[in-house]
């Protein structure tokens, strides 16, 4: 382990660029340090080490003399951005160290400065970026009773914040943060209880590709600490054990950085104002918090790129439709659970976006569904308009493949970090634009609103196309440092000054004609090199024809190199008109950028962003003309009713076979809970997401995979579906079941739309009925939880109880044999199914078939015995007892009377009571018929 600290100055013990590099690396000790050294960088020391081992790389040793070793790994400069991607993606911060000076012209050490530290939320460079997906860097602040979480993406000038004042602030976070999936997220960290100790530390409370390096805010003469009980046991502990898996790294940060005044400070000069009221965030101390903490962040990491920070979004989920991680996880709405990849998702169904910034806005719909009607029925009578359209549609779809990622390119210009290839790509999209506004303009569709106000906003950028197509050339090179970036005629002076360049270079090429016919040398050369410019190469063979007035400049094994009096001053014309054409050509570069920057970015921002959304929109349309969706109506009504719905994804993958629609008719008031059985693989589990993503998909604006549909808004969609152990935290299968189960019975609404499958199976039998049962009756008898429900199982028993609870019913996925065989029908019908068909599944699945023949033995066995329909009696004797026969000279009493009589009531709940009288009722009805 290197201490750094004692390499803080340059001592007599080190060469000196290894006091360089060591004095460089104190001041980044959380970070592995990219040391440019000519056409690589070099990491060192530990760091050499874990590069080598995470991008498997050679290791090797490197003598900085005086004695001096150490271990080494480098990689080439042209591809380091690839090896930073992965260090990056593992969870390690890099930072960038280059050479600040020209070494042709260092006549001893070069400069060396740290321009960048890359850590996963504060990534730009575009190789490194998902096209269609946000880099969100978050921080969350968790008080008493209430959250703070703030937002951004330093790529699209995204910066939001929200707070939450609620009795559960953990479970706030974990669905905003689930919502958002920021690559790295930033809690608080107190370093103040550390004393003196070490302020560097890797947090264990999670594997090491979980949390990332602390923030190099410490002491600088620190090494890693062995972490004791105390720091286990520290503040930000919990709060990143609640974040792990719901974002992509989680990075402990200096507390000093969410102080209130300093993060309150920080935002009044970040966007030069002297209240925050105007963003609606001023009397949210927790967001500003939050806030606070990004800014300095980025401000650490990222140099100078907070300027394209003009604007701060205050919002409020109470205009969205909420979605726990569960839900999101369950649904699939942007990964498979299977694979975790886009293909099979829901995004992957609906996204046929042409650009980048249409595609983030389509996530971003699908993760905040709307809850205002008018909005839903704007953004569907805008999918309508395009729909009926098929001419608009096309020429949009054509225009928009050419307008690329405005919204990044003007954030680049705008962080000045554009380069000029940027910029070519800038005006071909604002061209784009322009096609786009044009299109809209000249049809009657536009009329609507929505079109209206897009076409609005789809500024007249025509004078930044021209100044841009002025000035730069039509193929520019990457970098401005290589010229021939400006346009000829764009500047006079500059273009003199080509032409004595360009006289200068063909001068060259006569003198080397010239030169070989005086000396007789064929293979004499005339070339050029940064240290020594300009010079004749002889071969050593032909030292003897050297003319008497060549001087000597440089000698190489096969080659002398020599200059001559003429030579030496046309190469002081040449190299200073290179020297201007260079300077010349970064100076109208860069004032172009700037100019763009402050004169045009909010407009242009404006632009992209219409774009996106009108990209959405010709997306959303062409889905639903290509699928065959319906136009849902949206109300206020306690009711889902569907007509032929099918799952918008699974009709899509089974290409080979035609998807079976099914109907759904749920309301509150009538049909709230529907208990579906079937036999595994006959499409329970199917059925139920159909009617969850239909719910969603009709809330953010889109048209329907039915042949109609009507909505009663719904504010949430809980999911419980499939079963796993999670072992991070030590909890069974039927635990984290459980705690799901309660999540939704805790927090549903008569808004909410419930989907349970198999509540119950992780445990026995009995306990799973009944357990299954009693969430059941819950949701039926509980007004403030009567959510619309879909309860898929395998108990069958649960049939009965319809006959109890007036509000329930009963489907099944109805099944036909043939000649033993089982065969799916996939269609929901009413009743419920009085077998399970395990074996037939278990076959299907290819279980040995001694297997299945035992199996079936077995069952048949039981069937005799009677025990495989105990249950079903069980529930019969408790849900539908035998009416009792009176005698004309019994005693006035009632068996339900006496029930009655017998009950403690001070020891029910008020659901158990609820329950118990709708039981005596059923059983004194039964009397009476």
């Amino acid at each position: 382990m290197v201490l750094f600290g004692e390499f803080a100055n340059d001592t007599p013990n080190h060469s000196p660029v290894r006091a360089q590099y060591l004095k460089i690396k104190s001041q980044h000790p959380d970070a592995i340090l990219f040391f440019r050294m000519g056409d690589f960088y070099e990491m060192f020391d530990d760091d050499a080490e874990i590069v080598a081992r995470e991008l498997e790389i050679a290791l090797t040793r490197r003598d900085f003399g005086r004695g001096q070793k150490s271990p080494m790994a480098g990689v080439p400069h042209h591809a380091a951005d690839g090896y930073i991607a992965r260090l990056v993606g593992k969870g390690y911060r890099v930072a960038v160290c280059e050479q600040t000076s020209d070494p042709a012209l260092s006549r001893g050490l070069v400069d060396r400065e740290v321009v960048r530290v890359v850590t996963p939320g504060t990534v730009i460079d575009p190789t490194m970026l998902a096209a269609k997906r946000n880099n969100f860097l978050a921080a969350v602040v968790l008080g008493r009773n209430a959250v703070g979480i703030a937002y951004i993406d330093i790529t699209t000038g995204e910066f939001a914040v929200t707070q939450f004042n609620t009795p559960e602030p953990e479970l706030a976070i974990q669905q905003e943060i689930s919502r958002v999936g920021p690559a790295e997220v930033l809690v608080e960290a107190n370093y103040s209880r550390l004393g003196s100790r070490k302020k560097r530390w890797l947090a264990t409370v999670l594997s090491e590709k979980q949390v990332t390096k602390l923030g190099s805010n410490g002491d600088p003469n620190a090494t890693i600490p062995e972490l004791d009980e105390d720091d286990d046991e520290d503040d930000y502990a919990p709060l990143v054990k609640l974040l792990n898996g719901l974002a992509g790294h989680i990075t402990p940060y200096d507390s000093r950085y969410f102080a209130e005044d300093d993060a309150r400070h920080r935002l009044l000069k970040q966007f030069d104002v002297s209240s925050l009221e105007g963003f609606g965030c001023d009397q949210l101390p927790l967001a500003i918090r939050a806030a606070g903490a990004v800014l300095a962040y980025v401000q650490e990491t990222q140099k100078g790129l907070l300027q394209q920070l003009t604007s701060l979004e205050t919002y409020s989920t109470s205009s969205f439709m909420t979605l726990d991680p569960y839900t999101r996880r369950n649904l699939e709405l942007f990964e498979t659970g299977r694979s975790g990849t886009t293909k099979g998702s829901l995004l992957w169904v609906l996204d046929k976006t042409r650009t980048p910034m249409g595609g983030r806005l389509l996530r971003r719909w699908l993760g905040q569904p709307l809850l205002n009607i008018q909005e839903i029925q704007t953004r569907q009578e805008t999918v309508q308009v395009l729909l009926q359209d098929t001419l608009l549609q096309a020429q949009l779809g054509e225009a928009l493949k050419k307008a690329g990622d405005l919204e990044r390119l003007i954030n680049r210009v705008r962080q000045r970090i554009a380069s000029p290839r940027d910029l070519v790509a800038l005006a071909n999209g604002l061209r784009a634009a322009s096609e786009v506004r044009h299109c809209l303009a000249e049809s009657s569709s536009a009329t609507v609103a929505a079109l209206q106000g897009i076409m609005q906003r789809l500024s007249d950028n025509g004078d930044i196309i021209e100044l841009i197509e002025h000035a730069i050339v039509e193929d520019p090179p990457v970098s401005i440092t290589e010229g021939g970036i400006i346009r000829a005629g764009f500047s006079p002076e500059l273009d003199k000054l080509r032409d004595a360049s360009v006289n200068g270079r063909r001068w060259l090429s006569e003198l080397e004609q010239r030169e070989r016919k005086r000396t007789g040398i064929t293979n004499l050369k005339v070339g050029f090199n940064k240290a020594y410019g300009y010079f004749i190469e002889v071969t050593k063979s032909n030292l003897d024809r050297v003319p008497a007035d060549y001087q000597r400049r440089q000698t190489l094994t096969n080659c002398e190199r020599y200059i001559t009096s003429e030579l030496k001053e046309q190469e002081a014309l040449i190299l200073n008109a290179q020297e201007r054409i260079n300077r010349m050509e970064n100076e109208f570069f860069v004032q172009l950028r700037s100019d763009i920057a402050v004169h045009a970015s909010e407009r242009i921002l404006d632009t992209a962003h219409a774009v996106a959304e009108l990209d959405v929109y010709l997306s959303l349309a062409e889905i639903a003309a290509k699928n065959n969706y319906c136009r849902p109506i949206i109300d206020e009504s306690d009711t889902i009713h569907i007509v032929a719905g099918r799952h918008p994804v699974v009709e899509q993958t089974q290409s080979d076979t035609a998807f079976i629609p099914n109907d759904t008719d749920l309301s509150i008031s009538e049909g709230q809970i529907a208990i579906i059985t079937g036999p595994n693989m006959a499409g329970k589990s199917t059925y139920l997401r159909q009617v969850a993503l239909i719910t969603l998909l009709a809330q953010i604006g889109s048209f329907v995979p039915a042949e109609s549909a009507r909505i009663g808004i719904v504010d949430r969609i809980f999911t419980r579906i499939g079963a796993q152990d999670d072992l991070a935290t030590g909890q069974s299968t039927f635990m984290v079941e459980m705690v799901e189960t309660a999540n939704i019975l805790h927090h549903a609404t008569q808004r909410s739309l419930i989907i349970l499958d198999e509540i119950g199976r992780g445990t026995s039998t009995y306990d799973g009925l009944a357990i299954a049962r009693a969430v059941v009756e819950y949701l039926h008898n509980n007004r403030r939880s009567g959510a619309r429900t879909l309860f898929a199982t395998h108990y069958h028993e649960l049939v009965e109880v319809s006959r109890i609870l007036p509000r329930v019913r009963c489907l099944n996925v109805a099944v036909a044999e043939e000649e033993g065989k089982v065969i799916f029908l996939r269609k929901i019908v009413p009743g419920g199914a009085d077998r399970s068909y395990g074996i037939h599944v278990a076959q299907l699945a290819g279980l040995p078939r001694p297997v299945i023949h035992r199996a079936e033995e077995i069952l048949a066995e039981l069937e005799q015995k009677g025990d495989a329909k105990s249950r079903r009696k069980a529930m019969r004797d408790l849900t539908m007892p035998q009416a009792w026969q009176m005698t004309l000279f019994a005693p006035e009493t009632h068996p339900v009377v006496e029930e009655l009589k017998n009950l403690a009531i001070d020891e029910l709940t008020p659901i158990e009571a609820i329950s118990k009288l709708y039981e005596l009722q059923q059983k004194a009805n039964k009397e009476h018929a």
